[in-house]
């Protein structure tokens, strides 16, 4: 160990240029990880934050809020399954918005308030009332576009303004912001903004219901659909990744991680191996005089741990730099149990580069090394 970390000290310019290297590929995968997870924080919030345990959507929306149409008279069917404890109903409407002269784009949501669906995080003001009229409780992110407490938000179409009574956090949808109301406010804006949508009845979009304890969603979500015939339920997880790009999003950031991951063990094993290359000599007389190989993979092992620590720091005080100068609109989340897993992971990938360039020191022959052949 104390060869190890002599030859640190001994050459710290190489040293610092593989943890530079490091550094940077940790870099870029903390950037990608949190742009990833911003994406998916800013698209899934509206579904991810509520207290429904299964959605229920029209067969031919699949799984889609803007496709589905379901009778809102089915709310009472589906409550009516055995298993389900209580059900709500959802609406959205994509729409542009002004406030204060500013042109925004939302998402108004129309939901039962005290029914599965609504918002959970209420951070500031009070909560919407059954039936409440024109009012709603507006997505932190509106903040940033200049709406406050008590302000009035005008959808392009409506002649009515909806006021502004609290505010709820994380709910955004499809990295919109939010505006949700009870669902005779939404039925009055789309009729307005939708003309083509009169005369279509009291429908909703989808129908999200909890279920008592002691039962599954699966068998509940069965039951659901065999009793009304032309639905499609599914668990409050399997609508997020049918969201839009959520599913896709997630599986291409995942690959490029991975292979950044990999990228960070062939380069700790490519240094490592001509580490070796240059040290043949010396490692053969520690070998000659009785240095095991366990004992020399500990000394690699060790070096490629403070390698790795280093570059991993580094690259992680870099990305947090950066996350300061991006402006407010780059979706991006810096998430401490993110960093903690492409931490853990950096440490393995390390360790296995290291492990992978001590075959070559497994392989020196002492006798032939110090005979000059080295």
């Amino acid at each position: 160990m104390q060869l190890a970390l002599a030859e640190i000290r001994r050459r710290r310019g190489r040293w610092a240029s593989i943890t530079g290297a490091v550094a940077f590929i940790v870099f870029l995968v903390l950037v990608l990880a949190a742009l990833a997870d911003g994406l998916f924080i800013g698209s899934t919030g509206a579904l991810r934050n509520s207290d429904a345990d299964a959605l229920v959507y029209s067969v031919d929306g699949r799984r889609s809020l803007v496709r589905s149409q379901l009778p809102l008279a089915m709310r009472a069917d589906v409550a009516a399954v055995p298993g389900v404890a209580d059900a709500g109903a959802l609406g959205v409407l994509l729409a542009t918005a002004t406030s204060a002269d500013e042109a925004i784009d939302i998402a108004v949501i129309g939901h039962l308030p005290g029914h599965p669906g609504e918002p959970t995080r209420r951070s500031s003001g009070r909560p919407l009332g059954s039936g409440e009229r024109f009012v709603g409780l507006a997505d932190e992110s509106l903040r940033d576009e200049g709406v406050a407490l008590g302000d009035s938000v005008l959808l392009t179409g409506s002649s009515q303004p909806i006021e502004v009574v609290g505010f709820v956090s994380d709910s955004q949808y499809l990295l919109a912001d939010t505006l949700w109301v009870t669902l005779e406010t939404w039925q009055a804006l789309r009729s307005e903004v939708r003309p083509e949508t009169i005369g279509r009845g009291d429908v909703v979009q989808a129908i999200p219901f909890t279920v008592t304890d002691g039962v599954t969603v699966a068998t509940v979500g069965s039951a659901v659909d065999a009793a009304l015939g032309n639905t499609e339920t599914v668990t409050t997880d399997e609508a997020i990744l049918s969201l839009p790009g959520v599913e896709q999003q997630a599986s291409t950031f995942t690959a490029i991680i991975a292979v950044s991951f990999v990228v960070v063990a062939i380069v700790i094993a490519l240094f490592f191996a001509l580490i070796t290359l240059e040290k043949r000599g010396q490692l053969a007389i520690l070998k000659a005089i009785g240095s095991s190989n366990i004992l020399l993979l500990r000394g690699v092992l060790l070096q490629a741990l403070i390698a790795t620590v280093a570059g991993y720091g580094l690259g992680f005080v870099l990305s947090r730099l950066l996350a300061f100068v991006l402006p407010a609109a780059v979706p991006v989340e810096f998430l401490p149990r993110t960093a903690l897993t492409l931490f853990v992971a950096t440490i393995v990938m390390g360790a296995l580069g290291a492990v992978f360039s001590f075959r070559r020191i497994v392989r020196i022959d002492p006798a032939s090394a110090l005979g000059g052949e080295a």
